[in-house]
């Protein structure tokens, strides 16, 4: 359910609201913002109801930041005249930024958790876990920096696309934290979290997959694309 409720709202901000949000996206995330600020002001507060339920995990488990990560990196690995790439290509970096918005609230819990404790237990399975959260929280800033039209333009073309590359590991490498953070309690027979891995396996698995895909039939346009010069190089003027 959680997830099926993350991928309703996905959708809405891609179909529902692609227009306004390319047209007019920092309201967008100021909205993104103040559920951030909500999550919080719940968590503090110990809210317990129905619909803090279902919103409460989208948050903390990063739910709908995957998500969201996961239509802007398939948006790559579409075909240049696809619809759905027609469609989303526009608002990629909105949604790449409301992803990082979201991310933050998922980055920040668990970072006031984990954090104080350190000293202490920076050992074994949590340094691995707590090293690897650093990583992709690095990633993810350099990343979210870059999106900014200001960031962009001030940056030569090459570079800022190699910048981008990043996107690559970042995506793979949340999969992993997520996984490693459901497992335990996929483990002990947890039927959300087991439910939860395989949702997530399917998409990285789809994804590898399209991207594999898409980088084999690119590798094969490019012997073409440079015959076509060639033959309009030797056609008559």
């Amino acid at each position: 359910m959680r997830f099926v409720i993350a991928l309703v709202i996905s959708f809405a901000l891609v179909w529902l609201c692609a227009k306004p949000l390319k047209k007019y996206p920092v309201p967008f995330y100021l909205g993104a913002i103040v559920l951030v600020g909500l999550y919080f002001w719940g968590s503090a507060t110990g809210v317990r109801n129905e619909v803090w339920a279902y919103f409460q995990p989208l948050m903390q488990r990063c739910a709908l930041a995957f998500l969201l990560f996961s239509i802007v990196m398939f948006v790559g690995v579409l075909g240049e005249r696809n619809p759905l790439r027609v469609h989303l290509m526009p608002i990629r970096r909105q949604l790449s930024i409301l992803a990082c918005i979201f991310a933050c609230g998922h980055i920040a819990f668990y970072a006031s958790s984990y954090v104080p404790r350190l000293a202490s237990a920076f050992t074994g399975n949590l340094a691995f876990s707590l090293g690897l959260a650093a990583l992709i929280t690095a990633l993810m800033v350099v990343l979210w920096a870059t999106s900014a039209q200001r960031v962009k333009h001030t940056m030569k073309a090459a570079s800022w696309k190699r910048v981008q590359r990043l996107a690559y590991p970042f995506y793979v490498l949340t999969y992993v934290h997520l996984a490693l953070l459901l497992m335990p309690s996929a483990m002990a027979s947890n039927n959300v979290a087991v439910l939860s891995i395989a949702v997530y396996s399917i998409v990285m698995g789809a994804y590898v997959v399209l991207r594999l895909r898409k980088a084999a039939a690119d590798r094969l346009a490019e012997p073409a694309a440079a015959a076509s010069d060639l033959d309009l190089e030797a056609a008559p003027a």
